[in-house]
């Protein structure tokens, strides 16, 4: 619009803004795919893309909290050498920069990855020779419950940013949803499974109940001829 007479030029988005775009778009795709599916694996699959189109890092990774609630077990990622993925295959909870995250519900950013002093030992090999240095993770939880951590890293020289942190953290309560709908998915199918094994045993004990029922029928009135027979015979 004119202002004294000149015409402004058109003004190019800032990169905040582009930021934000890009950062909605994750968050859109994220709850999409846990809106309209119950895989559990797709939602991963899809999040951890969308994380990877976007923030521009080289390695992610998602953990879950084992059953016994002990360990920490790798269940998705994206541009992990093997060397690393072997590192990352089942991690001990409450110790490293992931397992402290599991434990303490607290997200951790690190500027150099290689120089943290509670990095695993077989971590900080794995991440020295891959160049690994900004690292971020923060955990994923459901209902109150922590369920596992959502990890970022890559090897160049700029930090994850606090808009970068907040974006890793929206995905992260996303996947804890798409976790929990899953559990309650199969909770009810196990409750609906065991709901038609009793009902199958309460008609089949029935049905047995009424053969029961039936067949005494029929031995009393085979019963009766019979005794008179019986009778007849010995007088």
């Amino acid at each position: 619009m004119p202002i004294n007479g000149t015409t402004m030029p058109n003004a190019k988005p800032t990169a905040p803004t582009t930021a934000v775009v890009r950062h909605l778009r994750v968050l859109r795709i994220v709850s999409e795919a846990v809106g309209r599916s119950l895989d559990l694996e797709e939602v991963l699959d899809r999040s951890l893309d969308a994380l990877t189109q976007v923030t521009g890092h080289e390695i992610s990774s998602l953990h879950l909290v084992s059953p016994d609630g002990e360990t920490l077990l790798l269940r998705g990622e994206r541009g992990m050498t093997a060397r690393l993925r072997e590192v990352n295959l089942v991690l001990p909870l409450g110790v490293g920069l992931i397992g402290s995250v599991a434990q303490s519900g607290q997200p951790r950013r690190v500027d150099d990855v290689g120089r943290a002093r509670d990095l695993l030992p077989a971590a900080r090999a794995a991440v020295t020779a891959d160049g690994i240095r900004a690292f971020v993770c923060v955990p994923i939880r459901a209902r109150q419950r922590l369920l596992g951590t959502l990890s970022l890293g890559r090897s160049a020289g700029s930090r994850f940013t606090d808009a970068e942190l907040s974006l890793l953290e929206c995905v992260a309560d996303q996947i804890g949803l798409a976790l929990d709908n899953a559990r309650l998915y199969t909770e009810t199918r196990h409750q609906l499974t065991e709901l038609e094994r009793t009902r199958t045993a309460a008609v089949r004990a029935e049905r047995i109940s009424a053969i029961d029922g039936l067949a005494a029928g029929v031995a009393h009135e085979i019963n009766n001829p019979l005794t008179i027979i019986l009778g007849q015979i010995h007088v």
